[in-house]
């Protein structure tokens, strides 16, 4: 049996896959910069700075990942950026798991509770961040909206 589905209803949904289409894309130009200003930091030595922007950077990414799936829609939202990213799918659930711990640090040390971490872990971190950018902003290139 064929669906009926009313123009209305037609232009409604065209409409709201328009609108997450520019948020989603909005998030992954604003993560794009962040991690830009994160190896810029870090290249000049202000590690507290590249550990800030990369997590930024990696919250932006995690918002257009949301705003492209169907969880955006639920009523009832985890309050936690990661916690909506592991409702997803299985792989989300595994960037959301990496990042848990990354929020831990870098919450500790914007508060000024733990030293900025070395170097070669804050390297480690714009790394994460950077991979977790390029996966989104691949997914979100490659792939439609409802698909996601």
């Amino acid at each position: 049996m064929a669906q009926v589905i009313s123009a209305t209803a037609a232009a409604r949904s065209r409409n709201r896959e328009a609108m997450q289409r520019v948020q989603r894309d909005r998030f992954v130009n604003q993560a794009l910069d962040l991690l830009a200003d994160a190896r810029r930091s870090a290249a000049e030595g202000s590690f507290a700075d590249a550990l800030e922007m990369a997590y930024r950077a990696s919250l932006r990414a995690a918002g257009a990942r949301v705003a492209a799936s169907t969880v955006s829609r639920r009523r009832r939202l985890p309050t936690s950026a990661w916690e909506q990213v592991a409702l997803i799918g299985l792989a989300d659930a595994q960037w959301a798991e990496e990042f848990k711990e990354y929020s831990r640090v870098r919450s500790r040390v914007a508060s000024g509770l733990d030293p900025v971490p070395e170097p070669d872990s804050v390297y480690q971190y714009l790394a994460l961040a950077a991979r977790y950018v390029d996966a989104v902003s691949y997914t979100h290139l490659t792939l439609p909206t409802s698909d996601l």
